[in-house]
């Protein structure tokens, strides 16, 4: 069959939210990349759904799919297979990383159609090569503000709870209004401490007043207890591509058999029916939908459209 090019476009139905750690501070985690740039010579920077969330999500499909049969035939998967397959990672040839053995390679591939496509760990390498989904014009993501609400926030709501549970709410509150003005004179104090050693001052007495004052906010922290922090505080913002981007991507099968592409139709049918890319979906973020272009020697054989929590629609040309 040669190699197999699978042209991807994937439309945001809502806003696209992913956080990866060490990206873009900026952007709250959100993957960036430099593309083109502007007339000063600096790069200009655009949001992306990164290879990897669609690479995983196709392998998670693929191998949770078929331990379901396995489960349901009492023929389970070891913790070993699903390592090597689901997590690619084979426990024994990463102990044993650079030793390459040929035959063990070659049954890998024989025995596991996944690892064949995917890969496993430094022993196997992968034939599929996942595209990042890009928009056509740079498109840099954006803040969707929010907060947590608290119990009050639900009119009546305390009042349904138990007299001591309501007794020990109501204590939360007034012990976290000590608290937070405690913080405050904590925070006070060591400014005063700052400005008086800048002006070359003694400090002793303020360094006095900072320790009682840290004592006092511990105090009503402790009290506070296990509802230590008020909901009422706590962000729940989040950063997105907007809904209604169209990203455009490729899927490229090494040397690809007919299983193969089985697997990636699967994985697509799997993201049709959950159509859910990305972080805080119960907030109304990563769904999507999609249209993939199946070429094989550059002619289209197939076009495979998901969306909408239904199963994928095959056309075969």
């Amino acid at each position: 069959m040669g190699h197999v090019v699978i042209e991807g476009t994937i439309t945001t139905v809502g806003p696209l939210s992913i956080k990866m750690p060490g990206a873009d501070a900026e952007h709250d985690g959100f993957p960036m990349m430099s593309r083109g740039v502007d007339e000063d010579g600096a790069p200009r920077k655009t949001g992306y759904l990164p290879a990897t969330t669609l690479r995983g999500f196709l392998r998670r499909a693929v191998v949770t799919r078929a331990m379901r049969k396995a489960k349901a035939a009492d023929e389970p998967y070891s913790l070993q297979r699903a390592y090597a397959e689901l997590i690619g990672q084979d426990a024994e040839s990463e102990k044993q990383a650079g030793e390459i053995d040929l035959l063990a390679i070659k049954k890998a591939r024989d025995e596991s159609p996944v690892i064949d496509l995917f890969g496993s760990g430094l022993s196997v390498a992968s034939r599929l090569r996942v595209g990042h989904f890009v928009p056509e014009e740079n498109v840099r993501p954006e803040h969707y503000p929010g907060v947590r609400k608290d119990l009050d926030d639900a009119e009546g709501v305390v009042e349904l709870l138990s007299s001591s549970d309501a007794k020990r709410y109501h204590g939360r509150s007034e012990a976290n209004n000590r608290r937070v003005e405690a913080d405050k004179l904590v925070k006070d104090v060591r400014s005063k401490i700052r400005k008086a050693e800048k002006r070359n001052e003694s400090v002793e007495q303020l360094t006095k007043e900072l320790e009682e004052a840290k004592k006092v906010a511990e105090k009503y922290k402790k009290e506070m207890g296990e509802m230590q922090i008020s909901s009422r505080t706590l962000a729940a913002g989040y950063t997105a591509l907007p809904a209604g981007l169209e990203l455009r991507g490729r899927i490229v099968i090494l040397d690809a058999k007919d299983r193969d592409l089985k697997m990636i139709e699967c994985g697509l049918d799997c993201l049709s029916r959950s159509p859910v890319l990305g972080a805080q979906s119960a907030r109304g973020c990563g769904e999507v939908s999609g249209i993939f272009k199946v070429l094989i020697e550059g002619e289209e054989k197939k076009r495979i459209t998901i969306g909408g929590y239904a199963p994928s629609r095959v056309d075969v040309f």
